[in-house]
C-alpha cells in the first residue's frame, strides 16, 4: 500500500559547529582526546581536515561533514588562526554554501545532494517510486496529523476493516538515502536546488493536468514543499518539516495501469547515478526500517497486571482503548483508558479527558517535535550504527 504524505518545511540556516581541531588527513575519523595546543604564530595554510577534540553528537556530525562531504562544507579558520585556539566547521545546509564571511547563502547552480527521506508504511512490500518523502520531522507531523489518533485500519480488497490497527495499518518507518541532481531547469526558476512538489496517491501524481505542465517544464525533477500551517490543508500548528517526492516510471497513472509502454514514454526521473538530466535526477538506496511500536514507547510500557512488556500496538491497544470487546470488563478496569488510541486527537467536551501517551503530547510545538524527530533519528542511528548522519537539505521552491 502506498501511503500519501500531504504536508511540508521550512528552511534553516547553517548550524555553527564548536569544538573541531585541524588535523592531518584521516581515513577514519573518530571521537578522541583533545591534541595538545600549539603555541600561537603566524596564521597557517587553510587546514584540510577536522577531528574533534572530545566525543559528543555535534563534534560527530563534524567529523562526518568536514571528512566526506566536500561539496557543501567550506572550512574557516577563527580567532587569530592559530591551530591551538579552535578550528570550527561552518556547516551549511544542503542547497547552501558558505561564502568568504562564513554565512550560509544559496549556491550558484544546481549541485549534488545527498540526503534521507523517511515514509511511513505498513508491512507490504513494494518499490520506491512515484511516491512522496519526508524529512524526520516531517513524517512524525504526518503521523500526529493522519495516522496515530486512529485505532482501525480500512477495509482492503474485500478484507473487514482491522480494529486496534493503525490508518492504512501503518506500522513502521522507513528510510530511503536519497542523491539529488536536479536538472538547470529548476534553478533557473527560482535559484533554488528543488522543484515544485505534488502529491502521489496510488503512485499516481496529483492533479494530473499540474504534474504534466510540471513535467515537461522541469523536467522529472525531485520536488519539495515547506510545511506550513495552511488550512483547511493542514488544520494544526506544525513545527515545519520537509516534504519530497520522487517521480519515476509513467508518473501518471495509479499502480494498476503502469504498462512497459507507458514507461517507455515517461521514464521519470529514478537512475543509477544523477546528472541533472531531465530523466536522471534522483536514486534511492534503502536505509532501513523502524517500528513505530519502539519509537513511541509501546514495547517498554508494562503490562498492567505484571505480565511483561506490550509487544504491538495492537497488544496495546486491545488491552488499553477499548476497541475489542473485554470477555470480563470487572477484572479489566483500565480498559477503555485510551479510547482514541495511543493520542486523543479529538478534542470535543466529552473527550477531553482522554489519555494520550507521552510520545505524541503537544503537537505542534516545536520544541516537542524536534524532540519526536531527534528520537527518530537517533533510534535510526542506534539500529544502523554504520550509518551516517546526513545534513538535511533546505526546501528552496
Amino acid at each position: 500500500m502506498r501511503v500519501a504524505l500531504n504536508a511540508a518545511m521550512i528552511a534553516l540556516p547553517g548550524v555553527l559547529l564548536q569544538g573541531c581541531s585541524s588535523k592531518s588527513p584521516s581515513p577514519s575519523p573518530s571521537p578522541g582526546p583533545s591534541p595538545t595546543p600549539t603555541p600561537p604564530g603566524p596564521a597557517p595554510a587553510p587546514p584540510v581536515s577536522y577531528k574533534c577534540d572530545a566525543a559528543g553528537p555535534d563534534c560527530v556530525q563534524c567529523d562526518v561533514a568536514c571528512e566526506s562531504s566536500e561539496a557543501i562544507i567550506r572550512r574557516l579558520r577563527v580567532g587569530d588562526g592559530a591551530v591551538g585556539d579552535g578550528c570550527k566547521c561552518q556547516i551549511c545546509k544542503q542547497g547552501l554554501q558558505a561564502d568568504e564571511t562564513g554565512s550560509c547563502t544559496k549556491a550558484s547552480g544546481t549541485a549534488p545532494m545527498v540526503f534521507y527521506a523517511y515514509y511511513a508504511k505498513d508491512s507490504e512490500s513494494y518499490p520506491f517510486e512515484n511516491q512522496d518523502g519526508a524529512s524526520a520531522l516531517g513524517v512524525i507531523e504526518y503521523l500526529h496529523r493522519e495516522v496515530v489518533g486512529t485505532t482501525s485500519c480500512e477495509a482492503k480488497q474485500g478484507q473487514a476493516a482491522q480494529l486496534c490497527e493503525r490508518h492504512f495499518c501503518i506500522d513502521r518507518i522507513h528510510r530511503q538515502k536519497i542523491t539529488m541532481h536536479n536538472p538547470t531547469a529548476v534553478f533557473t526558476e527560482r535559484s533554488g536546488q528543488f522543484g515544485p512538489w505534488n502529491s502521489f496517491n496510488a503512485a499516481a501524481c496529483t492533479p494530473a493536468s499540474q504534474c504534466t505542465q510540471r513535467f515537461e517544464k522541469y523536467g522529472y525533477n525531485v520536488g519539495c514543499m515547506k510545511n506550513v500551517y495552511d488550512p483547511p490543508f493542514n488544520t494544526q500548528p506544525l513545527s515545519g518539516g520537509n516534504y519530497y517526492d520522487f517521480p519515476g516510471g509513467c508518473p501518471l497513472q495509479d499502480y494498476t495501469k503502469k504498462t512497459d509502454e507507458c514507461k517507455q514514454g515517461q521514464p521519470g526521473g529514478q537512475c543509477a547515478s544523477p546528472d541533472g538530466g531531465n530523466n536522471c535526477t534522483w536514486h534511492a538506496e534503502d536505509a532501513g526500517f523502524v517500528m513505530i511500536d519502539d519509537l513511541s514507547g509501546i514495547t517498554s510500557l508494562a503490562r498492567p497486571g505484571g505480565s511483561g512488556n506490550f509487544s504491538s500496538f495492537h497488544d496495546w491497544c486491545t488491552t488499553m482503548a477499548g476497541e475489542v470487546t473485554d470477555p470480563d470488563p470487572t477484572q479489566h478496569p483500565w480498559k477503555g483508558d485510551y479510547p482514541g488510541g495511543e493520542w486523543a486527537k479529538d478534542t470535543t467536551p466529552d473527550q477531553k479527558g482522554q489519555k494520550s501517551l507521552p510520545f505524541w503530547l503537544n503537537p505542534g510545538d516545536t520544541e516537542a517535535d524536534a524532540a519526536r524527530a531527534q528520537a527518530l533519528e537517533d533510534l535510526f542511528a542506534s539500529k544502523y550504527p554504520e550509518a551516517p548522519r546526513l545534513p538535511e537539505p533546505v526546501c528552496d521552491w
